[in-house]
């Protein structure tokens, strides 16, 4: 018995619908694990960006100095949420308290707690220096305290901007 080495064409074209069938299998299997990849990827920069942002953003939000507060205040609408305008815009439309020279948000400390593509909440430490308007050689003139703040934060653009902010300790 003697083969001539030919297939029928009905084993060849089986032969090429399993070889097409299992190239598409390998094709989606690609495109799932590139985007995975991807996915993963932009949420490791859309945390390492709020991680980057959360700490100037809240002490531009909550710093303020008598002698430019309308300055001061802008920028700190610039960088708020509507729901934080909500909440807290009129807070952002005063000068700080009668007697206050400045008060110095400063973090210290920032971590991201959860962060995805829009939104996420960053926990920081800071320290609060207010200086008030008494003479310099006055013991009272500035005191810092530190504040732990779990601060939430939305993404519009490409920008974070403060959506609310907690004092907790």
């Amino acid at each position: 018995m003697t083969t001539s080495g030919y297939i029928s064409v009905r084993a060849g074209a089986l032969r090429m619908l399993v070889a097409a069938l299992v190239l598409a299998a390998a094709l989606v299997a690609v495109g799932f694990a590139w985007r995975a990849h991807a996915a993963g990827d932009a949420l490791q920069q859309s945390r390492e960006q709020l991680r980057e942002r959360a700490g100037t953003i809240v002490a531009d939000v909550f710093s303020v100095d008598s002698t430019r507060w309308q300055q001061d205040r802008s920028r700190a609408r610039a960088l708020v949420a509507r729901d934080f305008l909500d909440s807290y815009g009129a807070q952002l439309s005063r000068p700080p308290e009668q007697g206050t020279a400045a008060v110095v948000w400063r973090p210290e400390v920032v971590s991201v707690v959860d962060a995805d593509a829009t939104e996420g909440q960053a926990l920081l430490r800071v320290a609060v220096t207010v200086r008030s308007d008494a003479p310099a050689r006055s013991e009272a003139a500035a005191t810092t305290v530190r504040r732990s703040v779990l601060a939430r934060f939305v993404r519009a653009d490409d920008a974070w901007l403060l959506a609310a902010a907690d004092v907790i300790g």
